[in-house]
């Protein structure tokens, strides 16, 4: 499968946000989850890091 979990990194470590999400929208600085079963999320940051080979994708979040 092609599932990946997401996380948002900051200072103080990482923080898991949704497992497996098949769907990321970026729309300027608002990012959108969308996992296996159509849950949504979103979280206003930037897309830092994907890793494909460990299903990871890391969200650095906009600061308040």
């Amino acid at each position: 499968m092609c599932e990946s979990n997401v996380y948002t990194r900051d200072e103080e470590g990482e923080t898991l946000v949704m497992e497996d999400a098949v769907l990321i929208e970026n729309d300027d600085g608002r990012i959108k989850i969308t996992d296996i079963l159509g849950q949504q999320k979103e979280v206003e940051g930037n897309i830092e890091e994907i890793t494909f080979l460990d299903h990871r994708i890391t969200i650095h979040p906009a600061k308040p």
